[in-house]
């Protein structure tokens, strides 16, 4: 039976009473004679394989490289020759994963760069999954992955290293740049170098490179990372909700106003719609008798990606599917919005909120969102916020929390409950007033303030 090793730069195959080397070697291409006897101290030339003076047996395997491309070994022992050296072919195998293939195309593997491997997989993900999944793939590999890790032999790069990658970035974002990048970008460069990324920018990154692992071994390139990654603890950002009085200013300014543009904010407010399934939306989408909205598509801004070309840095418009198959949803209008938006109908081509046969794009609706809350005399808000506002006021007058998991395209109800609902502190007050039904004191003082 023919059995392969790898040892430094250079290969051997062993097979009966012969061994032959392959790769980077004076004798390359040379057959060599060995004593199969097990020896007293030393076991087969070549093996890496000795006893030691304890009366150990221990085989030293590499198991990759450092930043230099220096062998970094790994250590099996047992209580006699055969026992470390079926040890370490049970580790080799287990490790390289190398199965059939010859001990050539083994070698070659081992030379692959982690942006070789990069590449291959960004090349396999590109027609299975959404068009603007692939861009934010590409994006994160180019700016973040490759400047670092690119060059070097995917087997040469450790769960340490790794690790340390990721703990720098959330420290730290400084770009590598040269030339005219370098002197265009010099005030992004100063900044990023201060502010590192957020956990969750991170966390995607993360989620990247494990896919890319899980491809390279599909792939049965060798790799030295085999622990667990680094994963950064995210805290969510505290969420602004408009309170009722300011939503109470903004729906005077909509009454009032009665645009196609304010229309669009009443379906987030009272639908829960996001901007970029607002910006989509046609007149079509829109059942008045029904008393209704479908939402099957969505308007985002991506990076534009051109096959075997380098990373651009133009973007493009995009109307595709929402961000998710729960995404795509009937919502449920109350009354009175369905009567506010007869007075406003369209033919069924027409966009919602530009009236016109054309779209808008988000971040000009952004703008001009922005520019009506100022008007409004209302603080500055992401129009997000109108989506949380609107999960926030459904619980606070006592929604089915399914219902409203549905009504927001949400896959489960805890996404909701997480996420999006956030009780105002006069709830939280009624909440707490309830216990004085469980205390004397309490039911003492309800029944005083009654009277």
């Amino acid at each position: 039976m023919q059995k392969i090793e790898f040892l430094g730069q250079f290969m051997v195959i062993i097979k009966g009473n012969y061994f032959y080397i392959t790769g980077k070697c004076a004798k390359a291409g040379l057959y060599f004679y060995y004593d199969c006897k097990e020896e007293n101290t030393m076991g087969r030339r070549g093996e890496n394989i000795r006893k030691r003076k304890d009366g150990r047996w221990e085989a030293r395997i590499i198991a990759g490289y450092d930043s230099g491309r220096r062998a970094k070994y790994h250590s099996v022992y047992g209580k006699s020759y055969s026992e470390v050296k079926a040890k370490k072919n049970i580790w080799l195998e287990d490790r390289i994963q190398t199965g059939n293939i010859s001990c050539q195309d083994y070698y070659a593997r081992l030379q692959v760069t982690f942006e070789e491997v990069c590449r291959e997989w960004l090349e396999s993900k590109r027609k299975v999954i959404k068009e603007s999944s692939y861009a934010h793939y590409v994006h994160l590999v180019q700016k973040h992955l490759l400047p670092e890790l690119g060059k070097r032999m995917l087997a040469s790069i450790t769960t340490e290293e790794m690790n340390q990658f990721l703990q720098t970035k959330l420290q730290t974002d400084a770009v590598i740049m040269s030339g005219k990048q370098a002197f265009r970008d010099r005030t992004l460069a100063v900044r990023t170098a201060k502010n590192g990324l957020s956990p969750k920018t991170v966390s995607d990154i993360r989620s990247v490179i494990i896919q890319i692992l899980d491809f390279a071994k599909d792939r049965k390139y060798p790799t030295g990372i085999t622990g667990k990654l680094f994963f950064p603890k995210s805290v969510q950002p505290a969420i602004r909700v408009l309170n009722r009085q300011e939503q109470l200013l903004l729906e005077e300014y909509i009454f009032q106003e009665q645009s196609p543009f304010t229309a669009g904010i009443l379906l987030a407010l009272y639908g829960g719609l996001r901007i970029g399934e607002i910006c989509s939306l046609k007149w079509k989408d829109i059942h008045l008798k029904q008393g209704e909205v479908r939402v099957e598509k969505t308007l985002l801004r991506i990076q534009e990606t051109i096959p075997g070309s380098e990373h651009s840095s133009k973007t493009k418009l995009l109307l595709d599917k929402p961000k998710t198959a729960n995404s795509i949803r009937s919502v449920p209008l109350p009354g009175f919005i369905t009567e506010h938006l007869k007075s406003l109908m369209r033919p069924p081509e027409i966009y919602v909120i530009t009236g016109t046969p054309s779209w808008m794009e988000p971040r000009t609706c952004l703008d001009k969102y922005k520019r009506i809350l100022k008007k409004a005399g209302i603080d500055d808000y992401s129009f997000h916020a109108l989506r949380h506002t609107f999960a926030t006021r459904c619980m606070e007058m006592g929604f089915d929390i399914k219902s409203l998991s549905e009504i927001l395209g949400h896959a489960n109800v805890n996404i909701t409950l997480q996420r999006y609902v956030h009780p105002s502190m006069e709830l939280k007050k009624q909440q707490m007033n309830r216990l004085e039904q469980v205390s004397i004191w309490g039911r003492t003082l309800g029944q005083a303030d009654g009277e």
